[in-house]
């Protein structure tokens, strides 16, 4: 059963890169964001759902959304928080997280959510402290994607409740934080080899991890960790996805595309 499903997860995985990126990505063993996809479909669901205000129904279905995405991934984003760098953001981030249950009762909502604005923005704040420190950075993004799209979750149902709309104000600095954090997270890469003998190297490094893509000119096809060969010269692009899957940053990213699909402006 489990490698009946670990084999499912694959397939979905390169199903998932062939709509994104054209062609079907190398598949590394990657899980570390399988907790965390989940707000990327709660912040879609949100806009879906509060594009002609929400119902009642609706906004219960919201908060039971955000409430399930906090507790799918609430002990792994504590225990990554947990270290000398970014534990200063621990205590922000389990009070928020804590107080989501609290959106349930009306006259609880306003106090969770200072406390959820408070971490969103903390975590912002801490893309720029840590940078240059890739594990650091990787939980202080996916501590912000999560606090932010928490925070829209909970001002979408209040602006339905209360007729004011407040969670568009947020939005921009989610995305100003978004592509803060994409940009900090850039692998170091470069190009080496033999041009002369047809054969290009493309090394990417990130938090202590390698993929290397070797492109041959006589098959005019180029190889991503020894995996099968994809027509044409390296894609640096492709291959930096293919390094940062399973980071915050590619979290980011796909959150930063429903923004701007949206409409969402920088501040």
């Amino acid at each position: 059963m489990r490698r009946r499903l670990l084999r499912g997860a694959v397939a979905a995985l390169a199903a998932l890169s062939l709509a994104l990126f054209g062609t079907a990505m190398p598949v590394k063993a990657q899980d570390s964001n399988a907790n965390y996809w989940t707000y990327i479909n709660l912040l879609m669901s949100a806009f879906d759902k509060g594009r002609d205000g929400l119902s009642p129904a609706e906004a219960a279905a919201l908060i039971q959304e955000i409430v399930g995405a906090v507790n799918g991934s609430k002990v792994d984003l504590l225990a990554r928080l947990d270290s000398q760098i970014t534990n200063e953001l621990h205590g922000k981030a389990e009070a928020a997280l804590t107080k989501v249950e609290m959106l349930r009762v009306p006259w609880l909502a306003g106090p969770a959510v200072n406390s959820m604005h408070d971490a969103a923005y903390s975590a912002k704040a801490h893309v720029a402290t840590v940078r240059g420190n890739d594990a650091a950075l990787d939980t202080v993004g996916r501590a912000m994607i999560a606090l932010f799209t928490e925070l829209n979750t909970a001002y979408v149902t209040i602006d339905a409740d209360e007729g004011s709309n407040l969670a568009p104000l947020q939005r921009q600095y989610f995305r100003q934080g978004l592509e803060s954090l994409i940009q900090a997270m850039e692998p170091g890469c470069e190009y080496t080899g033999m041009p002369n003998a047809g054969v290009i190297s493309y090394v990417c490094d990130w938090n202590g991890r390698t993929v290397r893509a070797v492109y041959t000119a006589t098959t005019n096809t180029y190889t991503v960790d020894g995996g099968l060969p994809i027509t044409g010269r390296i894609d640096a692009a492709f291959v930096q996805d293919y390094l940062m899957a399973g980071t915050a940053r590619e979290l980011a990213k796909r959150a930063l595309e429903i923004l701007i699909r949206e409409g969402v402006t920088l501040p």
